[in-house]
C-alpha cells in the first residue's frame, strides 16, 4: 500500500555532525548569553623599539586587535576571544579565562589596550548580551569547516568578533577570514562586506 502523501518518500538528511571541540565551543559561547558587559580590552601586537606601543587597530566600523579581545562581565567572569586551531586552523575561539592565561601579554608580545570608553563600546558597557552565536564556515555540501566568528547581540545592535584581517588592495580595503588575526566588526553592512557567515 502506498501513501498519496507527497513527502512520504523524502530523504531527510541527517543533522550535521559536530565534533567534541565544536560542542565545547558552542557551550562556552552559550555562557555569554545573559551576561552584562563590564569591560573590554584589546590585545594588538606590540611595535616600537621598546615594545610598549600598540599597532594601529581602529579603522572606524571595524577594529583589528590582532591577537584577541577580552570581555569582562559584572558576574566577575572573563572570556578571551582569540584565533586558534582547536577546531580548524585559524578559527575564532572563545575561552572562559582572562587573556593573560591565553597569550603572552608582555614586552615583545602583545599589549593591553582598554577600549571600554571607545564610542563603539561605551554604549554597550552595562548592557546584557541577549544573543551569542557562532558564525560557522561551511563547505559547498553544508559540512562545518570551522568557526569564523561569534556574533554578540545586544538590544538594537550586534558586534562580531572574527578570525580575519584586512588586506591591502590599493585604493579600497579588502578582507580575508581564517587568518591568524582577530577583527571586531560593528555593523551588519561591514560584516557582510567582510564575508562573515550568518550565525545559525
Amino acid at each position: 500500500m502506498t501513501s498519496d502523501r507527497p513527502d512520504d518518500d523524502r530523504v531527510v538528511p541527517p543533522p550535521p555532525s559536530i565534533s567534541p571541540a565544536e560542542k565545547h565551543l558552542e557551550a562556552v559561547v552559550a555562557e555569554l548569553r545573559g551576561q552584562r558587559l563590564a569591560d573590554v580590552v584589546y590585545c594588538p601586537l606590540a611595535i616600537g623599539d621598546d615594545g610598549r606601543l600598540a599597532e594601529e587597530w581602529d579603522f572606524g566600523d571595524w577594529h583589528e586587535p590582532t591577537m584577541g579581545v577580552e570581555l569582562a562581565f559584572h558576574s566577575g567572569r572573563r572570556y578571551s576571544a582569540i584565533w586558534n586551531n582547536t577546531v580548524i586552523e585559524f578559527g575564532l575561539e572563545v575561552f572562559p579565562k582572562p587573556m593573560v592565561d591565553c597569550l603572552l601579554v608582555a614586552l615583545g608580545g602583545c599589549v593591553v589596550v582598554p577600549v571600554s570608553d571607545h564610542p563603539h563600546w561605551a554604549g554597550l558597557i552595562g548592557k546584557k548580551i541577549i544573543a551569542a552565536d557562532i558564525c560557522w564556515d561551511h563547505d559547498s555540501s553544508g559540512a562545518i569547516l570551522g568557526p569564523s566568528a561569534i556574533r554578540l547581540g545586544f538590544r538594537g545592535t550586534a558586534v562580531w568578533i572574527a578570525a580575519g584581517c584586512s588586506v591591502n588592495t590599493g585604493s579600497a580595503a579588502g578582507f580575508r577570514l581564517g587568518t591568524n588575526d582577530v577583527m571586531v566588526v560593528f555593523t551588519p553592512e561591514m560584516s557582510s562586506q567582510i564575508g562573515i557567515p550568518e550565525s545559525r
